[in-house]
């Protein structure tokens, strides 16, 4: 059974742009479809795998990553800000299926929404607004 999650980005006068995308491989993987900076479609083969967004200021500053996926039939999501420029989607989406750290316990909290305050005093949050049944949206809101 396949999920899709629609990712729609809201930001404030500051503007991120989307430097990095991946996708888990359980479940058959995913993809995603890109078609803006503000408007992204996750689709995932199942159940049990994520998919994972990373963004950063146009001055290449205050990166942050939104984690998301399908754990046990459940949406989740995760957001981590004060990326250093070696945390990438490639190293971190592992971290999510590691079984003992805190980015797993996240996924297995299957939290529908999260709001983080970076390091700048600005509001990164997540929320679902439509968290059941196979088509999912997400709003990311950037502050």
């Amino acid at each position: 059974m396949s999920y899709t999650i629609k990712v729609r980005v809201n930001q404030s006068s500051e503007r991120f742009r989307l430097v990095e995308s991946g996708v888990w491989y359980y479940a058959n993987g995913g993809t995603w479809t890109v078609e803006s900076n503000e408007q992204l479609t996750l689709t995932m083969g199942g159940s049990g795998t994520s998919g994972m967004v990373r963004y950063m200021t146009e001055a290449g500053k205050e990166a942050f990553f939104v984690a998301m996926g399908v754990h046990n039939y459940k949406p989740w999501v995760d957001i981590v800000t004060g990326l250093g420029d070696d945390i990438t989607c490639v190293k971190a989406l592992p971290e999510y299926y590691d079984g003992s750290s805190q980015r797993s316990k996240s996924r297995e909290e299957q939290k529908t929404s999260e709001s983080i305050l970076n390091a700048q005093s600005r509001t990164i949050a997540a929320e679902f607004t439509s968290a059941s049944g196979q088509n999912l949206e997400l709003a990311i809101n950037i502050g």
